[in-house]
């Protein structure tokens, strides 16, 4: 899809190895956001973005996910001269066309751009409230985390709640264990994506814990963005061993070259990573998710052979 959508914009990367050359590269957190940059632009249409709806969910089924929530920013659309409103009603016909298919059952996660600041996000919000679809589950807050305060945007997560929305944060990730705690404080996320930084702080660790605010892991992105020096030096297991409930996805399958099927092959091969922890992570997968109850609580079942009980999540066992 990326070759088909860079021959249409006349883009360097409509060669593929043009692509793979420049993610080669990405070392840190400026080197992702340039490059993220440079493959917004390739989307010129409502349709370019339900066409790659469709081929993301087609894709993810092939990788045997059976449920996918997708962030979507319908900032960058608008900034690109689109109507975002059309081009989040073109991402949710390609998901459910694909899924009527046999593809993974996709949900939307709206998501606003950090750096853009409050009013941008509150845009996101509009969107979502003129267009109204049912698939979008939740609003996030993504981009640069060092660029604008978690403060910043508690009136928009208030809005967000407010609508209905599940929500969530890029925090502790490139800004470290204070700016998640910021983010805890004052946006209340039901989950945290990323959140690696609480392993230097024992008590941000409890207060995840206890709060059994989900973390959603992404060992390989963490890698290739510097947040980790390697997967064997990964914090996973210090924040599985605190009592979090830590989830495991592949972030930017795109830009990180890896699947959600390969992130759990890193744990077994890498970190050591036993049955009963694979299977603890893939009920935390389930409980992370912003499914309606009824479904989450049916497809937990699925994995655990039981109904579950809410509330905080069991500690995991290593074997």
């Amino acid at each position: 899809m990326l070759e088909v959508l860079g021959q249409r914009a006349g883009h360097r990367f409509a060669d593929r190895a043009a692509f793979e050359e420049a993610r080669s590269g990405v070392r840190d957190a400026k080197g992702f956001l340039s490059l993220y940059a440079q493959v917004c632009p390739l989307f010129g249409s409502p349709a370019d973005y339900g066409e790659a709806a469709s081929a993301i969910a087609r894709s993810l089924a092939s990788g045997g996910l059976a449920y996918a929530e997708i962030y979507v920013s319908p900032e960058i659309a608008a900034r690109q001269g689109l109507d975002a409103s059309a081009c989040l009603r073109e991402i949710d016909r390609g998901f459910r066309e694909a899924g009527a298919e046999g593809a993974t059952h996709c949900n939307i996660l709206l998501d606003a751009v950090r750096q853009w600041g409050p009013e941008s996000a509150e845009r996101v919000l509009d969107v979502h409230e003129l267009t109204g679809l049912a698939s979008v589950l939740g609003f996030g807050l993504g981009g640069d985390e060092t660029s604008v305060p978690a403060a910043a945007f508690a009136g928009v997560y208030a809005r967000a709640r407010a609508l209905g929305l599940h929500t969530s944060v890029h925090a502790g990730e490139w800004g470290g264990s204070d700016s998640l705690a910021e983010a805890l404080d004052l946006l209340r996320p039901d989950r945290v994506d990323h959140g690696v930084a609480a392993a230097s702080d024992p008590s941000l660790m409890e207060r995840l814990a206890e709060e059994a605010t989900p973390l959603w892991i992404s060992p390989t992105s963490n890698v290739a963005t510097g947040v980790v020096g390697s997967i064997e030096e990964h914090p996973l297991q210090q924040l599985l061993d605190a009592g979090i409930c830590v989830a495991i996805g592949a972030d930017d399958p795109l830009f990180f070259a890896t699947t959600t099927a390969r992130e759990h092959q890193l744990l077994r091969e890498q970190l050591g990573f036993g049955e009963r922890t694979m299977r603890h992570l893939a009920e935390n997968s389930w409980r992370a998710s912003f499914l309606p109850f009824p479904e989450r609580d049916r497809r937990l079942a699925e994995v655990t052979g039981h109904r579950p009980q809410r509330g905080r999540p069991q500690p995991s066992v290593s074997s």
